[in-house]
């Protein structure tokens, strides 16, 4: 076992060390990209919002905390009706740019208030997932920002405005 034998197991080593570094590299360009499990939660206004990132999309839940508490549909016009109503909004920034429109998990119910004369969408009391079709535009922060107001039949909690959910 001379210098031939050395020269021969080197070159083998460095073959193998090759190997292993391209596998590591190709594996690693096969995962996805942090932002797509990114997540996030916010508790206010008696609702509790979990946020999702992935499969190119935001996954915003909404669980009122007290039973018989539903959430206003997206639907909702900005200023309510007749002044009633904040709108369930689900919105992104930082690194995330929407791409298309959201959509509830749930249909919207009728609420319908006699005594002045209108009528509300409003999603089934219990949870509601809002979804957002999202690009992630770069690496760095990337934010959930929500509104929303949570009712029962007979009372309304303060709504919560363009609160920022931070996905990490």
């Amino acid at each position: 076992m001379g210098a031939e034998a050395l020269t021969g197991r080197g070159a083998l080593l460095v073959a193998a060390l090759a190997g292993v570094l391209l596998a590591g590299a190709c594996a690693r360009s096969a995962e996805p990209s942090p932002a797509a499990e990114r997540s996030g939660r916010l508790e206010a206004g008696g609702v509790t919002v979990e946020a999702v990132l992935a499969d190119g999309q935001v996954r915003a839940t909404f669980r009122p905390q007290r039973p018989g508490f539903h959430v206003y549909s997206i639907d909702l016009p900005p200023d309510g009706v007749q002044g009633l109503g904040i709108p369930t909004v689900v919105a992104v920034r930082g690194s995330l740019d929407a791409i298309g429109t959201p959509s509830a998990d749930k249909p919207v119910n009728e609420l319908r208030i006699e005594e002045l004369n209108v009528t509300l969408p409003v999603y089934p009391d219990g949870p509601v997932t809002v979804t957002l079709p999202i690009r992630s535009t770069a690496d760095g922060p990337a934010e959930v920002v929500v509104t929303y107001g949570a009712c029962s039949a007979s009372t309304c909690l303060p709504p919560v405005r363009e609160r920022v959910i931070a996905l990490a």
